[in-house]
């Protein structure tokens, strides 16, 4: 009796393994090992049901290892899908073979071991593959406190922040001569809400002068390979001095500049006032002379028959009259 049952049980669990291989034999789900994936872009898990004939899709569903909500479910006609997971054929069915996920932006959340499992009306079958996710951290800003007017001699905190980086990173800072000044700065990296650190450092500059006025942070990640750089300039007060002689070339040039337009204003108007003066005493020296002629001609004649002209054609007549040397004499 020991013997029949013994039997039987070896019997039954080779069954077992018979059926266990003609489904792996008649349907078999290929996926890569690993994929790369990019922060805040898509990111592909390519899977694909393979048969030795054709076979119709009942059940697919997708996971992460460390996680127990399915991220994709397909069963009895319906799909249940998670935010920002779906099928990578826009118009899967199930007729298709390929069922691969497509993850729609892709955080660090999102590395991890996947699981898709299969069920066809031929079988079933599971695989996994791995979703590993970088980041780059993104162009540092800079700013300073006091911000600009400052004074010489005063000191200056400068501050250097950047976000995005997959890992801690660092910052190193240099003056406008290549020198490093990172052993003399203050770094904090902080995990944010998405997976991802931020960094932010700041370097106080003693007793700032113009002679050193350009500082660079350079954003590193894990690996020591630079990912972003910003430069940033301190914004001095201009000098008193400078003030003062930008003051007094203003003044200076006020001051010569009126005075001259006011004589050169008077000089005008005293060479036009001599000018109209000599033109009217001409013509009234004219003037008295051709009326001195005039007398001295009239006693001469009154022995002659008088003279019934008007005064203005006489002396009209007598400028026409009048000799070379007569004009010559009169002026």
């Amino acid at each position: 009796m020991s013997l029949a049952t013994t039997f039987l049980f070896f019997a039954i669990h080779l069954a077992c393994i018979r059926a266990g291989n003609s489904s792996e034999t008649f349907v078999k789900l290929e996926c890569n090992e690993e994929y790369h994936g990019v922060y805040g872009q898509q990111s592909l898990l390519q899977c694909n049901v393979k048969a030795v004939e054709n076979v119709t899709i009942l059940t697919v569903t997708w996971k992460r290892v460390e996680a127990d909500p399915l991220l994709l479910e397909f069963h009895k006609d319906t799909s249940n899908l998670t935010p920002g997971f779906k099928f990578a054929e826009p118009s899967w069915n199930k007729d298709n073979m390929n069922v691969s996920l497509l993850l729609t932006k892709t955080k660090m959340a999102d590395k991890g071991v996947y699981e898709c499992m299969v069920t066809t009306d031929r079988g079933d079958d599971t695989a996994t593959t791995s979703l590993s996710v970088t980041a780059k951290y993104i162009t540092p800003t800079m700013s300073s406190i006091p911000e600009t007017n400052i004074k010489e001699n005063t000191d200056v905190t400068i501050f250097c922040n950047s976000t995005g980086g997959q890992q801690t990173g660092l910052i190193w800072w240099f003056d406008q001569d290549g020198y490093n000044w990172t052993h003399r700065t203050e770094l904090v990296a902080k995990e944010t809400d998405d997976g991802l650190f931020s960094l932010s450092s700041k370097f106080t500059v003693q007793k700032a002068t113009s002679s050193y006025t350009n500082y660079t942070c350079k954003v590193l990640n894990s690996n020591g390979a630079e990912e972003g750089v910003a430069s940033f300039v301190i914004q001095l007060a201009p000098q008193v001095s400078e003030i003062n002689a930008d003051h007094l070339d203003s003044d200076s040039t006020t001051h010569w500049l009126a005075p001259v337009v006011v004589i050169g204003s008077l000089v005008i108007g005293l060479l036009a006032a001599l000018l109209i003066f000599k033109r009217r005493s001409a013509l009234r020296f004219v003037s008295f002379l051709r009326g001195a002629r005039r007398q001295s001609i009239f006693p001469l004649m009154s022995d002659h028959q008088p003279d019934t002209r008007h005064d203005g054609d006489v002396e009209a007549e007598g400028l026409n009259s009048d000799s070379p040397q007569d004009q010559r004499d009169s002026f």
